[in-house]
């Protein structure tokens, strides 16, 4: 029978939160700290009261800002982001993707988070790609340092190797391929293994890294929980203008890496397009400096399209 007291009790419920979040991020002088710290924990009393938390984000891209306002201290969502943060801000040993702290402490970044590290989920799927799909049109008005950060529960118990999350991260690409809404692109080939080949969503061209629980060598792909970030490749346009941007950039990352790895630079970080470079090797890297396997020769077409 429908329930129309659990349906009015539902949408109060969320009326509330979404405001509460709202007035909890605020950052005016209007609302000092302290009441937005109450109006934060008020926010998980209203989620637990009327059930809304597995209704949390929904693939909608948080700022830093609806991130602390959603996710209490203590909650997975909340423990997987300060480990992301806690890596970026660390002063004494260097994260060699500068850009990814600059992306951050801009607020240029956005955040999705999943329940599980299984990226065949085709829940997870849908999450990231309604969350691409969100992301696509702020990204430029988010600064040269954007990227989507799809953050996943940690999995205490995982017994999972690189290599069986090599193939995970596959599938996912994979299940975002099938559900695009928009043709790929005329100017990437679809064979993958090419020097001119990148991911694509949207119509957006993107390159992405991974880091996982498993990578013990490699630290700059290693996370507590699973951590993909994706950034649009015109911001390599912007950051790399000139050749001499570009190779001053390589040399500092390279110089970062040197120290912040137990493990020789990897000889697939190479420029995109360059004789034998294949992108496609970058967006996992093993904890030995052997190209991981890609279980595809290309990406499935859209079912989206194709329906």
């Amino acid at each position: 029978m429908f329930n129309i007291y659990a349906l009015a009790v539902s949408l109060i419920g969320g009326i509330m939160i979404t405001f509460l979040a709202n007035v909890a991020s605020i950052k005016s002088r209007s609302v000092p700290k302290t009441l937005r710290n109450t109006l934060s924990y008020f926010i998980g009393f209203i989620r637990a009261a009327f059930g809304g938390e597995q209704d949390d984000q929904q693939g909608n891209p948080l700022t830093r800002a609806q991130v602390t306002a959603t996710f209490l201290q203590g909650t997975w969502q909340r423990d997987a982001y300060e480990d992301y943060k806690a890596v970026l801000l660390n002063e004494e040993l260097i994260f060699p993707c500068v850009y990814a702290t600059k992306g951050f402490k801009s607020d240029g970044q956005r955040y999705l988070f999943i329940d599980s590290d299984d990226l065949s989920d085709p829940r997870h799927i849908r999450t990231l790609a309604k969350g691409l799909s969100a992301y696509i049109p702020q990204a430029h008005r988010l600064g040269p340092n954007n990227s989507l950060v799809l953050l996943a529960k940690k999995n205490d118990n995982n017994s999972r190797t690189v290599q069986e999350y090599n193939t995970l991260f596959w599938e996912l690409l994979n299940g975002l391929a099938k559900l695009d809404e928009k043709a790929w692109p005329s100017t990437v080939p679809r064979d993958i293994d090419t020097e001119r080949w990148c991911f694509c969503f949207g119509g957006e061209q993107y390159f992405t890294a991974i880091q996982t629980p498993a990578h013990q060598v490699r630290r700059t792909r290693y996370a507590p929980g699973l951590t993909i970030a994706f950034q649009p490749k015109w911001v390599f346009d912007i950051l790399f203008s000139t050749d001499a941007k570009r190779a001053g950039a390589l040399a500092k990352v390279r110089a970062l890496l040197a120290k912040y790895d137990s493990i020789p630079v990897s000889p697939e970080l190479k420029n995109f397009g360059e004789e034998g470079s294949r992108e496609f090797k970058q967006y996992f890297l093993l904890d030995e400096n052997v190209p991981a396997p890609c279980p595809y020769d290309k990406l499935s077409d859209s079912e989206i399209i194709a329906a």
